[in-house]
C-alpha cells in the first residue's frame, strides 16, 4: 500500500512538472510598437492591441509635429519633453542618458499599490506612461512603457518584454543597448514599496546580465540578444578600489548625497578575495570583513532610518562587494 501511495505522488508531482513547464506564460518583445510573441500559445494577433504603443509620441518629438497627438498623448509628450530638457545634455553619454531617465522615472512615480488588492484593480492608467508621468502611479507594465517611450525619444534601442516574475505573476521590464550591447533593466523593481519622501534609488536592477536577471523573472529568450558586456553594468560605471576599510563609510556617505542607495567596491586585501557569489536574496556576513561592521555601525548611528547589507556579486569575471543602504522610514 505504501508503495501505490509513493508512486502516486511521484506520478503526481511530475505530471505538475510537465504541466508548469507546459503551460508557462508566454513571452512579448514589443520593439518600437512591433510586436513578437516568442511562445506559441499567445494569440499574436492580438498583440498589438494588447500593449501600449508610445511610438505616436516619440515620433512626434524627433519630427516636431504633434498635430497628431490627442490631447492624453499631449499631455505624455509635454510632460517628457519638459523632463529630457531638464535632464538631458548633449555632452552626455547613451549610458548618461539612460541613467538619468531611469532616476528620474522612479523619483517621479510610485508603484500603484491598489493593484495588489484582492481584487487586483488599480488606478486607471497606470499601465502606460499616462499614469507614471501623469498621475504619479504606475505598475510594472506603466515603469516599462515609460521607459521604451524615453529611449525611443532619445534615439536608443530598446525593447519592451511582458512575461513573468519568479512566482508566475505578470510582469514587464526592458532591454536596452548601450555602447553596442544589451542589458537588461527593471525600472519598477528599482523602486520598491513603500516609497519614502527622499529616498535614494536603487540600481540593483539598472544595466544587469541575462544570468542575474534569470534568479527572479522568467522568460523565452529565442528573440532577444545576448547581454555579453558588463561594460556599462551599473557596478562597472560606480565601483571603486579601496585600500581600506575605512574608505567605505565616506563613499556610503557620498552615494547618499547623490541619491544613491549602493556602493560596488574591490581590494587587494585578504578579506575581499572572494571564491563565490551570494544568491540574490542572501547577505553577505560582514564579520567576515575586518572592520566592516564598525563601519557600518559608524554609518547607521548617523543615518537611523537606514538598514545596511552587503552581498557578493558577479560582474563579468569578477566577484564584488556591493553595500546596500536601505531607508526603511
Amino acid at each position: 500500500m505504501k508503495a501505490k501511495t509513493v508512486l502516486i505522488l511521484l506520478s503526481a508531482v511530475i505530471l505538475c512538472l510537465t504541466g508548469c513547464t507546459e503551460s508557462q506564460k508566454p513571452t512579448t518583445v514589443v520593439d518600437n510598437s512591433s510586436a513578437v510573441t516568442t511562445s506559441s500559445s499567445a494569440d499574436s494577433e492580438s498583440v498589438n492591441d494588447k500593449y501600449y504603443d508610445s511610438t505616436p509620441i516619440s515620433q512626434a518629438y524627433l519630427s516636431g509635429n504633434t498635430a497628431n497627438l490627442d490631447d492624453k498623448q499631449l499631455e505624455i509628450y509635454n510632460k517628457a519633453v519638459s523632463a529630457i530638457e531638464k535632464l538631458i545634455t548633449p555632452d552626455m553619454s547613451d549610458y548618461e542618458k539612460e541613467l538619468a531617465i531611469h532616476d528620474f522615472i522612479v523619483q517621479c512615480a510610485s508603484y500603484d499599490e491598489a493593484h495588489l488588492n484582492a481584487l487586483g484593480i488599480g488606478l486607471p492608467n497606470s499601465d502606460n506612461p499616462y499614469g507614471c508621468l501623469i498621475n504619479g502611479k504606475a505598475i510594472c507594465s506603466g515603469y516599462s512603457t515609460t521607459f521604451q517611450l524615453f529611449m525611443d525619444m532619445l534615439e536608443i534601442p530598446c525593447k519592451t518584454i511582458y512575461a513573468t516574475d519568479f512566482e508566475g505573476d505578470d510582469h514587464s521590464w526592458n532591454i536596452v543597448q548601450i555602447g553596442g550591447s544589451w542589458y537588461y533593466v527593471d525600472v519598477c523593481w528599482d523602486d520598491p514599496i513603500p516609497d519614502f519622501t527622499d529616498r535614494p534609488v536603487r540600481h540593483k536592477y539598472f544595466n544587469v546580465s541575462e544570468e542575474y536577471m534569470k534568479t527572479k523573472h522568467v522568460w523565452d529568450d529565442t528573440e532577444l540578444p545576448d547581454t555579453d558586456s558588463t561594460k556599462f553594468s551599473y557596478i562597472t560605471q560606480t565601483i571603486t578600489h579601496i585600500n581600506s576599510v575605512n574608505e567605505i563609510e565616506s563613499l556610503m556617505e557620498k552615494a547618499l548625497d547623490n541619491m544613491q542607495d549602493s556602493v560596488a567596491v574591490t581590494s587587494d586585501m585578504s578579506d575581499f578575495q572572494f571564491s563565490e557569489t551570494d544568491q540574490i536574496d542572501t547577505n553577505f556576513n560582514e564579520e567576515n570583513i575586518k572592520g566592516l561592521s564598525k563601519v557600518f555601525d559608524s554609518f547607521c548611528e548617523k543615518h537611523t532610518d537606514h538598514q545596511v547589507y552587503c552581498q557578493r556579486v558577479q560582474n563579468g569575471n569578477d566577484i564584488v562587494l556591493v553595500i546596500y543602504m536601505r531607508k526603511f522610514r
